[in-house]
């Protein structure tokens, strides 16, 4: 009898060994197989032709790896995920508004971040940022997040009656953002109005000072064509002439000149419009707030309001006024169905 019990329970020891191994077999393969789905899924199916500014060459790229590589250059991979998944979106529909709108001589959007979004190839995004100190699981992990945000946001762009937006976006916006009308010219884009906006001080480029000497000053806007000359008398007495509704900048005197802030943000690498002005002896210093031209999604407050809980559709909706996120493919904007 005991050695009946006996058998009987090596049997079911073994039986049982069995079924877990099966069944961890079975865990490991329906893993993997999800794991392969994931990464057959990633790749869009569409394709976007990308003019190399370097070489002039124009090379043929999956829309999503595209994305990927716009995404990871513009904003931070440790950012929080809502705070992606809305770039991602943005990057989508600044590209189908580029395609439909303004494309490159035989080519959808260019690899110059002046004229169209950053673009590195992630295989220089990941040298860069092994450089920065980031390990390799953290590389890895900010990839496969950027990843998962474009295609948890597959299709989707920003429209505006029925338009896709020129969805434009910047660092930092401390406080409050931008009207578009303020930057270009008088220009009223609708959805691109000056919202209030709240973020992290702790972001390390929220404030910064240039200190610029009257004879650089000087000599950079002749050359320029701004003025035809400053004394040192004008020079001390530069002052701020005109306020944006937002509260920038918008023009300062120069002796008897009116200079636009936003020209001198690109003359003197100042990193936003939203300054104020000191003279020092015959240097002149600019104390900044924020980081980039201020119109549209701000990328430090958009991590911030991800922070709060805030998903990425409410980030949109909060930066972009009256807009709609909808669905669109790429072989659908180039036939101008939107």
């Amino acid at each position: 009898m005991k050695l009946r019990l006996a058998f009987l329970y090596i049997v079911s020891a073994i039986l049982f060994c069995l079924i877990v191994v099966l069944a961890l077999s079975n865990k490991n393969k329906v893993e993997e197989e999800k794991k392969e789905e994931e990464e057959i899924q990633f790749e869009s199916g569409s394709t976007i032709q990308l003019l190399r500014n370097t070489t002039g060459q124009i090379e043929t790229l999956d829309l999503n790896y595209y994305l990927l590589c716009v995404v990871a250059s513009e904003i931070p991979f440790n950012y929080e995920y809502e705070a992606i998944k809305a770039q991602a979106i943005v990057a989508r529909t600044y590209l189908f508004n580029k395609i439909k709108n303004n494309k490159e001589e035989n080519a959808d959007v260019c690899d110059n971040y002046a004229h169209c979004q950053a673009f590195t190839d992630i295989s220089e995004l990941e040298r860069i940022w092994k450089n920065k100190g980031f390990s390799q699981e953290d590389i890895k992990q900010g990839e496969e997040k950027i990843k998962r945000a474009i295609v948890e946001t597959q299709g989707e762009v920003i429209t505006y009656n029925g338009e896709i937006i020129d969805a434009l976006f910047h660092a930092s916006s401390p406080e409050k953002t931008e009207d578009a009308s303020a930057i270009w010219s008088q220009i009223d884009i609708p959805y691109l109005r000056a919202v209030d906006n709240v973020e992290d001080e702790s972001y390390d480029k929220r404030t910064s000072t240039n200190v610029i000497s009257y004879a650089t000053f000087k000599n950079t806007l002749i050359d320029n064509g701004y003025i035809t000359d400053l004394s040192i008398d004008d020079f001390k007495n530069i002052h701020i002439n005109e306020y944006t509704k937002s509260g920038r900048v918008k023009t300062i005197a120069v002796g008897s000149y009116c200079i636009k802030a936003e020209n001198l943000r690109s003359l003197f690498g100042l990193n936003s419009t939203n300054f104020t002005l000191k003279i020092l002896g015959e240097d002149i210093e600019f104390n900044v707030l924020g980081y980039g031209h201020g119109v549209g999604l701000s990328q430090v407050g958009a991590n911030t309001y991800a922070k709060s809980g805030k998903k990425c559709d409410e980030i949109i909706h909060h930066y972009y006024t009256d807009v709609e996120i909808s669905n669109i493919n790429s072989e659908q904007m180039k036939r101008g169905e939107i």
